[in-house]
C-alpha cells in the first residue's frame, strides 16, 4: 500500500471512520483503541464534517407581517404600593417616571 493519500481519499476514509464511530455505539477512546486511531483525530474530523455541513445553510431574511396596533383610550392602571395611578394615552413619560421614583423612594 502506498504511503501517500490524496486529500479526497483521506476525507473519504475519515468520513467512513466517523460513520463507523457513530454507528458503533462505542466511546471514542474504545473505537480508536480498537482501530489504532487517535481520539483527537477522530474529534477533529467529526467537528470538521459537522462545521462544513452547517456552513451549507444559507441564512435568509423572512417576511414578517404585523397587525396594526390597536389604539385605545382606556387608561392603564399603575399600582405603586397602595397608590393607584391611571395613565392615559399622551402622558408625559418623564413626569410619570419622576412620580414613580418619588413614590418608590419615599419613606412610608
Amino acid at each position: 500500500m502506498r504511503e501517500y493519500m490524496s486529500q479526497q481519499e483521506r476525507r473519504e476514509l475519515w468520513h467512513e471512520r466517523i460513520a463507523t464511530f457513530y454507528d458503533s455505539g462505542l466511546s471514542a477512546v474504545r473505537l480508536c483503541t480498537k482501530h489504532g486511531l487517535k481520539p483527537h483525530q477522530l474529534w477533529y474530523w467529526a467537528r470538521r464534517f459537522r462545521d462544513e455541513a452547517s456552513h451549507g445553510v444559507i441564512p435568509t431574511f423572512v417576511s414578517v407581517v404585523t397587525e396594526d396596533a390597536q389604539t385605545t383610550t382606556a387608561p392603564i392602571t399603575l399600582r405603586v404600593g397602595k397608590i393607584e395611578i391611571d395613565v392615559r394615552p399622551g402622558y408625559d413619560s418623564r413626569v410619570l417616571a419622576e412620580l414613580v421614583h418619588i413614590l418608590v423612594t419615599r419613606p412610608c
